[in-house]
């Protein structure tokens, strides 16, 4: 319960803190630009300066449904394992991909349906589905039930195995650098923020096809949007589009996030 309990108020800290960054990253997606300054003009002229925080009651939502269940759901893999993080023991490489590949494959079932909605607010005017009720109502009314999966596949392979790297890389990156500073609170911002810019940058392919989908720019499936994204938008080079805001934004979010974590379950 602990580990749920402080994934709770990881995912509310790193919410608040981040989402500026998220939006700009989801507009660069959206557009398909790489300039963070023209994704900020674009969010003031749709929203003026308030556009930054336009989606945060979904993405506090999201984060809470995420971190919890990630981070509940990783626990309870190691000890299904046969692992424990309050043991003192190290955990094996093994045991924290297999763990924290469940985690994020169980984390991708809100943070769909979720991201959904955040990304629909963020990408929209503030004339168009004003208010999180609004837009739930009109995807019920335009693409049914099954529209508020739209991302699904993306978002398990986006999550699933980079969240397996994540936590597999977390430790030893830690105990490394704790060796260096022998402090505890910048070895695990550093760790945790190094390891959100690995996942993440792992992750892009698959997120800009979600991010695509689910702002209604495309109808494929995901391997038909790799192939379009990749003939349309220059190669690979496509699939990095807001690789700067997803750095900066996975830097921050994953070393507050897994600090938040990490001291908070420590209370209980």
């Amino acid at each position: 319960m602990k580990d749920f309990a402080a994934g709770l108020l990881a995912g509310i800290t790193s919410s608040v803190v981040v989402h500026p960054i998220d939006t700009i990253k989801v507009m660069m997606q959206y557009h398909s630009t790489h300039s963070i300054h023209k994704a900020a003009h674009l969010i003031i002229q749709l929203n003026s300066i308030k556009g930054f925080y336009r989606g945060l009651p979904p993405q506090l939502f999201l984060q809470c449904a995420s971190q919890t269940s990630f981070y509940g759901s990783y626990a309870s893999c190691l000890r299904f394992l046969g692992a424990d993080l309050d043991s003192g023991k190290p955990i094996s490489l093994l045991h924290n991909f297999i763990a924290g590949s469940f985690g994020g494959f169980v984390q991708a079932f809100p943070s769909c349906f979720l991201e959904l909605l955040k990304i629909r607010l963020q990408t929209t005017s503030h004339q168009q589905e004003a208010n999180v009720y609004q837009l739930f109502r009109h995807i019920i009314k335009t693409e049914g039930v099954r529209g508020l999966t739209r991302g699904l596949h993306a978002t398990i392979w986006r999550d699933s195995p980079t969240y397996g790297v994540y936590m597999m890389i977390y430790d030893p990156l830690k105990t490394f650098i704790h060796a260096s500073t022998h402090s505890e609170l910048i070895s695990c911002l550093i760790s945790g923020g190094t390891v959100g810019v690995i996942s993440w940058t792992l992750a892009c392919p698959a997120d800009i096809c979600k991010s695509k989908q689910q702002a209604g720019f495309s109808n494929k499936n995901l391997y038909q949007s790799f192939v379009e994204i990749y003939r349309i938008e220059n190669g690979i080079h496509g699939f990095y589009c807001g690789w700067t805001a997803i750095a900066a934004r996975a830097f921050l979010l994953n070393a507050i996030s897994l600090y938040v974590w990490d001291r908070t379950r420590r209370w209980f």
